[in-house]
């Protein structure tokens, strides 16, 4: 069993980070900027190299023509990141669709969620962001969060 994870993010300017950004600063923060991205995890039997080659060419999960993918997420020491993702989601039809439509057969399971990059300008960075966090990024009747 190995891990590969997938964040990807857009090229073009990011509307939903960007009124996220301003609804932010209305909120009293002071933030220097937000960025977000798709985050998958995926659970495979195989070879990680060879799948992860793969998994970036999937146009379910990333458009060449608007997304940017990595399989490393390359932090900013200047950001704290928050995974904001569904409770319980086991991302059946989206496997479904990866496992026999596009017969990625090596995945076994898989997990999803929104990474959000937020540049706080302040002394106790993890604290203001899991506020944010709870007050605009996640619904907690059926999400969760988790500082990164």
């Amino acid at each position: 069993m190995s891990a590969v994870e997938l964040f990807v993010g857009l090229k073009i300017p990011d509307t939903t980070a960007i009124t996220t950004f301003h609804t932010i600063e209305k909120m009293g923060y002071k933030i220097g900027k937000v960025k977000r991205e798709m985050y998958y995890k995926f659970e495979i039997d195989g070879d990680a190299e060879k799948f992860s080659k793969k998994i970036g060419k999937v146009d379910v999960l990333v458009n060449a023509n608007k997304n940017k993918f990595s399989h490393v997420l390359e932090k900013d020491a200047d950001a704290v990141y928050v995974l904001v993702s569904d409770t319980d989601d086991k991302c059946e039809g989206l496997m479904h669709v990866l496992k026999e439509r596009l017969e990625l057969k090596e995945i076994t399971s898989m997990e999803k969620g929104v990474l959000w990059a937020l540049y706080i300008d302040a002394a106790d960075k993890e604290k203001i962001a899991k506020e944010i966090a709870s007050k605009l990024l996640h619904n907690e009747n059926y999400q969760e969060i988790k500082i990164v």
